[in-house]
């Protein structure tokens, strides 16, 4: 395996890896560690998945990722303009994704700097506890209150509100059961509780404050414009191992022959990826249901739009590394292999929302310092033992 393609490889991932760290390094920086912990656990798909369990699969794919550059430049015919087309096509996929993305008018409390969240009050004025209810709630109070309740309970679902009336089903005359309403009430032993009606009109409100507020530069937060910055590269990450996905069954027989050596790094590399990565649509998936208990359901759009059709591409993208995996073993264990895939995929379908809950509690917004500390020390690990020598001859415990 040439230095070279192990260069310009190690050279993209510094880069990407770096980059996964600056956004959440800029969020603490910016707000502090209270609040960027409050902000980081509600978006944690990026501001807790990208700077720990993203660099573990940076560091597992580096070498199957070598792999494919030297074979492009050194073994296939027409093989460096192949790669360089390829890189440009993904490249420009990412941009336009990352454009449409950070087009969505709907923006998060963080996108706002730290000085207009702070000048920002509940309405009407002098609402609350001691006074009559809020239209809507201080923009700070409304994800703190949610991260709170987060922490309490497996999940925030049921407080999803039916802001759409179901022409199909009618009123059976009961009394609706009122709930509480993270977007217009302060957190208290005995808050009010909101009606669907009341709560939707607060959840918009809540929403377009925040939009509002947002069209003006001077209101948003350097945070926001860094992570908009920074957005196609973790898009052109999540292609990057896309592809490396099906070049590793396409061309499966390649590897074998060209880096008989390292073909044992490489399968390891991709199954502990694969696990890394995994989390990317579960950590997405609590952040929508999060998401959809403050802003409420109704508001669609941006990223929360392409969660399902995501989490579904990283199903099948789990399954092609498994292909690629388990094909170079016997029958026996490619079939163990697939009927355990088969299992854990039928417990995932049936439990999936219970799933969701749980990674909302531990890896979301209710996640609290100790997991979060958790996580970056098991990826501060696994990112050496992967690729120190010396780590992963101690972690093995062989002197290869």
């Amino acid at each position: 395996m040439s230095l070279s393609a192990r260069a310009f490889v190690f050279i993209v991932y510094l880069l990407l890896g770096l980059s996964f760290i600056a956004v959440p390094a800029v969020l603490v920086w910016e707000f502090g560690p209270e609040k960027a912990l409050t902000f980081a656990t509600f978006d944690s798909h990026l501001f807790l998945f990208f700077p720990t369990l993203g660099l573990v699969a940076l560091a597992a794919f580096y070498l199957p990722s070598c792999a494919f550059v030297d074979m492009y430049w050194h073994h296939l015919s027409f093989g460096l303009l192949r790669f360089l087309v390829g890189l440009v096509l993904i490249g420009g996929a990412a941009a336009h994704i990352a454009f449409g993305l950070s087009s969505n008018p709907h923006r998060s409390v963080w996108d706002l700097k730290p000085e207009t969240l702070a000048a920002d009050k509940s309405e009407p004025a002098g609402c609350g506890e001691a006074g009559p209810p809020c239209e809507r709630i201080a923009l700070i109070d409304g994800v703190t209150n949610l991260r709170e309740v987060s922490r309490r309970r497996l999940g925030v679902r049921e407080f999803y509100r039916s802001c759409q009336a179901e022409p199909l089903i009618g009123s059976d005359g009961t009394e609706e059961v009122k709930r509480f309403c993270f977007a217009s009430t302060p957190l208290s032993a005995a808050p009010l509780l909101s009606t669907d009606a009341e709560c939707c009109h607060a959840q918009q409100r809540y929403q377009s404050t925040i939009d509002q507020l947002y069209l003006d530069p001077a209101e948003q937060s350097v945070t926001g414009r860094i992570h908009k910055l920074l957005l196609p590269g973790k898009v052109f990450f999540l292609f990057i191992l896309l592809a490396i996905s099906i070049l590793l069954t396409v061309r499966h027989a390649g590897v074998k022959r060209h880096y008989p050596d390292r073909i044992g790094r490489i399968e390891v590399g991709v199954l502990v990826g694969a696990a890394a990565m995994i989390f990317f649509p579960l950590m997405s998936q609590a952040y929508v249901q999060s998401a959809d208990a403050l802003f409420g359901v109704q508001q669609k759009g941006g990223f929360r739009a392409i969660v399902p059709l995501m989490s579904f591409l990283f199903g099948a993208w789990a399954m092609l590394l498994l292909l690629f995996s388990f094909r170079q073993h016997d029958q026996d264990l490619e079939l163990a292999a697939k009927l355990a895939g088969v299992a854990a995929s039928t417990i995932a379908v049936f439990k999936y929302d219970i799933l969701v809950s749980i990674i909302v509690r531990y890896l979301g917004s209710g996640a609290d310092e100790l997991a979060v500390l958790a996580v970056i020390g098991l990826a501060v690990v696994a990112v050496i033992v992967l690729l120190s020598p010396l780590a992963r001859r101690a972690a093995l415990g062989t002197d290869k």
